[in-house]
């Protein structure tokens, strides 16, 4: 018998924010990660390095999403205002959804906090929702497929 697949798609998605789920979210961007490579010579060759594994880096994550409240805001104020090197940290899930809304693959993102929010473009001859951004970074994210 065929298995029948159950695609998840792009535009169904879900956002947690230390476990409060912030489902107003328009869009997600960032999700990356990369791994440095390091050429090193090899005993006298001088025609190539040999290409050894590196750190694993990850891109800050970037949220939008229509302005409603100013709790993203506060985050990062509250953060600068303690005048700390240690910013509240948070966990973060981003779950993508099949077609049924069931949860098909999770990212979870360990220690983030602002790094950056951006107020909406405010235009008098514009239609536009008023959005805002926040800019995230975090410590690492971990892939799993449920």
């Amino acid at each position: 018998m065929a298995e029948i697949v159950s695609r998840a798609v792009s535009w169904r998605y879900y956002i947690t924010i230390d476990g409060i789920t912030a489902a107003e979210f328009i869009e997600c961007n960032g999700l990356t990660a990369t791994r440095e490579s390091k050429g090193i010579p090899e005993g006298g060759r001088t025609n190539y390095e040999v290409k050894l594994p590196g750190n694993i880096s990850y891109s800050n994550v970037t949220l939008k999403r229509g302005l409603i409240d100013l709790q993203l805001l506060d985050w990062l104020l509250k953060n600068a205002s303690q005048n700390t090197v240690k910013p509240e940290l948070k966990n973060i899930t981003i779950s993508l959804a099949n077609e049924s809304g069931e949860a098909a693959y999770t990212w979870n993102i360990f220690h983030a906090y602002p790094v950056k929010w951006s107020g909406p473009q405010l235009s008098a001859d514009s239609n536009e929702l008023s959005m805002e951004e926040l800019e995230l970074t975090y410590t690492y994210f971990q892939l799993t497929k449920v």
